[in-house]
């Protein structure tokens, strides 16, 4: 019986996940991802304008799953996301003198809430909804872990090929919230695909062989994010933030027609640190350039015909 009830289960499963398929083919572009996790490394990277010789590196780790859902107008959109962020890093030199490596071990759960409306063949809406807790969460949970971020977009439809739209965005991808204007960008031409939200990030991809089923290009990407600590090793320090500039190759290839790893490698520069005590004095640092390399695994949505 038990055996029985598995079988359903799993048929159930693959039903819902086929359906989402093709509500995604009809709705989206092949590129949207349903779930998936990364790695990212940033090797050691020394601290400019110290007199000890401190440095720090980062390692990250994230995962995420979407599910989206059709509303009855058959214009709108709604995607419910819940993610997860584990960052581990490692200082050196920076507290006792004699000791020599210092971790700090960061946590971040999030949900984000994405509506997508379509008003008429050129124009649509984008709206994100994003709450964060970031912490180590070493102690109870006040609003001094809560990070909230978002964006509103505007997108017109140009040709078949191009779109273009403008928007705001509250982001701490600067290390620190902030909002910012955004510019949209897609463009599409045969092999060539270029999907942008300026400042924040930009791609460009060049697909390979007949079944596309290679993907080289280049991206850029603004990268940060904060923290509230509560570590007796650091007694006057209240939160972490910290923010940095990737720039760099990428390689996306797709192992199945649902299955796609994603390689991104290069420099990681701009780097800023900001300490906050519990007096809201910043202090604020930087490291010198350094390589990084992120690794990954998405599940997408199969590819239109």
């Amino acid at each position: 019986m038990s055996c029985f009830y598995k079988k359903t289960t799993v048929q159930k499963a693959s039903i819902i996940i086929f359906f989402s398929f093709i509500f995604l083919n009809n709705g989206y572009s092949q590129d949207f991802k349903l779930a998936g996790i990364h790695y990212v490394n940033y090797p050691k990277s020394k601290i400019k304008d110290v007199s000890r010789s401190q440095e720090t590196l980062f390692q990250e780790f994230g995962a995420f799953v979407n599910f989206p859902k059709k509303l009855k107008n058959d214009k709108t959109t709604l995607i419910n996301s819940f993610g997860y962020g584990f960052v581990e890093a490692t200082m050196y030199n920076f507290t006792q003198p004699q000791t020599n490596e210092y971790e700090i071990k960061l946590q971040e759960f999030y949900y984000k809430l994405m509506l997508l409306h379509k008003w008429n063949e050129k124009w649509s809406l984008l709206v994100n909804l994003k709450p964060t807790l970031a912490s180590d969460f070493k102690r109870k949970l006040s609003l001094d872990d809560f990070v909230f971020q978002g964006a509103v977009i505007a997108t017109r439809k140009i040709n078949d090929k191009f779109k273009i739209g403008a928007g705001v965005a509250s982001s701490i991808r600067w290390g620190s919230p902030r909002v910012i204007p955004v510019v949209n960008l897609h463009y599409n031409n045969n092999r060539h695909n270029v999907n942008a939200i300026l400042p924040i990030n930009f791609k460009y991809t060049y697909s390979l062989f007949p079944d596309e089923k290679l993907k080289l290009g280049v991206k850029y990407a603004r990268n940060g994010a904060g923290f509230n600590i509560s570590d007796d090793n650091l007694p006057d320090v209240d939160k972490i933030n910290y923010s940095r500039a990737n720039i760099g190759v990428l390689t996306n290839y797709h192992l199945t027609k649902i299955l796609r790893l994603e390689a991104y490698g290069g420099i990681s520069t701009g780097r800023i640190y900001d300490v906050v005590d519990f007096n809201k004095n910043v202090y604020k640092f930087g490291s010198q350039a350094a390589p990084f390399f992120n690794i990954g695994i998405v599940l997408v949505s199969p590819k239109r015909k």
